[in-house]
């Protein structure tokens, strides 16, 4: 019985001590790009940029819905990082006369384009977004994306398989506003209400509140 209680007890100090290692290397995975990630969030919650330059429209198209679809847009989060590193995204992009960053890109419809205006922040932290877009026809889609950063944990294994896990910025899409084709409107964030402008699809003005 002595023997066996000695063991009972090895084994619970062996567990602790392999917890207690798998802990402390989670913690400096952590700390390895805390303050980096961290500078990350609060550019991006400053200026919608990322390493000084505004994060390219591909990442905002994410969130763009189908026409064939009404429903929310399946993607829903992106990660800043790799979306701005990424092959899928190489092509430069413009910024317009009215303040659109857009880029072109070839579709299965021909030329097709997306560009955001970022409008500025609300309070909790909701970044606004107007978004047009062009798939090759003669409408223009017009959208506002609600947006927030946070950052997330993303775990990954090396070929040791050692668990690593590092802290990533990521821009979720938490709603959207359809504004029509070629909506005319002006839009506008002011005292924490989303306001916009009569055009061809309103008679007057629409007040939306983000509390």
């Amino acid at each position: 019985m002595k023997i066996l209680w000695t063991l009972i007890i090895l084994v619970s100090f062996s567990v602790q001590g392999i917890c207690e290692d798998l802990n402390t290397e989670i913690l400096i995975a952590k700390s390895d790009n805390s303050k980096e990630v961290e500078s990350e969030l609060k550019e991006a919650n400053k200026n919608f940029t990322f390493n000084e330059k505004p994060i390219h429209p591909g990442c905002v198209e994410q969130f763009n819905v189908n026409l064939a679809d009404s429903g929310p847009p399946i993607v829903r989060a992106v990660d800043v990082a790799a979306c701005a590193s990424s092959n899928e995204f190489f092509m430069d992009y413009k910024v317009s006369e009215d303040g659109y960053i857009g880029y072109e890109y070839e579709g299965s419809g021909g030329k097709n384009y997306f560009g955001y205006k970022y409008i500025g922040k609300a309070k909790g932290g909701i970044l606004i977004l107007d978004t047009r877009s062009s798939g090759g026809g003669t409408m223009v889609a017009m959208s506002v994306f609600l947006t927030r950063f946070t950052l997330e944990n993303y775990r990954s294994f090396d070929d040791q398989g050692k668990l690593k896990i590092e802290e990533r910025l990521i821009m979720k899409c938490i709603g959207q506003i359809n504004r029509g084709d070629r909506d005319i409107g002006t839009i506008e964030l002011k005292n924490n209400k989303l306001i916009l402008g009569e055009s061809q699809y309103r008679k007057k003005s629409e007040v939306i509140s983000l509390d």
